[in-house]
């Protein structure tokens, strides 16, 4: 009599041990990881759009009666958020241009006082379509509601706004003997929607159109002004070129009709 031995059987997890075990498998190969993200007080735009007209605006300044001065540099009447992107700024262009900075004022010839009076930020939109509407209730019992925006076309334009001025004066006799005259700049920003879609971003503070951060050759006359150019200074100049002035007044002459406004 011949006896067969029964076949041995396998020992199989069930499907649900199965799948967690293949996804451990799989996380431990694969590995993961997270991004932590943080927002700023102030956003980029706006830090660059002041700098950038701070930028433009000290560009126009002409120290080079001062070159071989000793000077000291009186920074109290400078009100800015940049504080100390101004002032630093300041004391380099003056330095390159040969004058002479000594750390307290009572080691200098000259004192050289700045002052800032704009600096800040404008915002200017356009709508092509519906804004968006708040509906009161006049129905007792139906709730008000908010009926969204439906825009064909959208423009938000922001613009950096810089005004300042310099002026020296002799420290021992306190006679005028210098003035920058005022200098007066602006930088912008320009986002465009179309259907919803964007922001097209162009201005003086990026270096081409951007759509969604992504750089795209997009002709402005496609927008239909929509777009445009980066806007000019106010004196007429192109954004970010340094329009020569007239030499300020010599060191023994009191112009001080060049600082008017």
């Amino acid at each position: 009599m011949t006896t067969t031995a029964a076949p041995a059987r396998r020992l199989v997890a069930p499907r649900p041990a199965r799948l967690a075990l293949a996804l451990t498998l799989a996380a431990a190969v694969a590995g993961c990881g997270t991004v932590k993200t943080t927002n700023t007080p102030r956003t980029g735009t706006e830090q660059l759009l002041l700098t950038e007209a701070w930028d433009q605006a000290l560009s126009r300044v002409d120290f080079r009666p001062l070159t071989g001065v000793p000077c000291f540099l009186d920074t109290q009447s400078v009100t800015a958020v940049d504080q100390g992107y101004v002032t630093s700024s300041l004391k380099q262009a003056m330095l390159q241009q040969g004058v002479l900075l000594r750390p307290k004022a009572e080691q200098a010839q000259w004192i050289v006082e700045a002052r800032v009076g704009a600096y800040g930020t404008d915002q200017y939109d356009m709508l092509i379509g519906i804004p968006q509407t708040t509906v009161p209730m006049v129905i007792p019992g139906m709730p008000a509601g908010t009926i969204p925006e439906m825009s064909l076309a959208k423009r938000v334009d922001q613009h950096g706004v810089v005004k300042m001025a310099l002026f020296a004066y002799d420290r021992a006799s306190g006679q005028l003997v210098w003035t920058s005259g005022t200098s007066q700049t602006k930088s912008n920003s320009r986002d465009v929607y179309v259907m919803g879609a964007g922001p097209i971003q162009n201005g003086s503070i990026r270096k081409s159109t951007e759509f969604s951060g992504m750089k795209i050759p997009v002709p402005h006359d496609l927008t239909g002004g929509l777009i445009g150019q980066p806007a000019a200074d106010f004196d007429g100049g192109a954004p970010g070129q340094a329009v020569p002035l007239p030499l300020p007044p010599s060191a023994t002459a009191a112009d001080i009709d060049s600082f008017a406004p």
